[in-house]
């Protein structure tokens, strides 16, 4: 009998940079989707779910970190509520320029 796929979400909270970008890019190669910075969802069988936290497991024995696999039934995902907001766009900072020379000092010395 195969195994039945149930909607997994992966929570990680790790502080070593280069640990926690293996672990995001060992979550996309089990098939997940990233929906938030350190968190991502997909289906996986259970087989599966005990595959990938293994292999993350290893990653992050060296550094330390914490992850979550948690398995979420249908009927719970079909409640799912996803709240987004896109941010506003971020305005380039004003750059002053100057040409010439404007300041008291400046004005002093061509003045002798």
């Amino acid at each position: 009998m195969p195994q039945l796929e149930t909607t997994t979400v992966v929570l990680y909270d790790i502080p070593h940079d280069r640990t926690r970008t293996k672990v995001s890019e060992k979550c996309l190669d089990f098939g997940l989707v990233r929906f938030q910075y350190s968190a991502f969802h997909g289906s996986l069988t259970r087989n599966r779910r005990e595959e990938l936290a293994l292999v993350l497991e290893g990653l992050i024995e060296v550094y330390g970190g914490s992850i979550a696999l948690i398995p979420v039934c249908a009927t719970d995902c079909a409640d799912w509520i996803n709240v987004y907001v896109e941010p506003p766009p971020i305005e380039a900072p004003r750059i002053k320029v100057h040409s010439g020379e404007t300041d008291e000092h400046s004005a002093a010395d061509g003045a002798e």
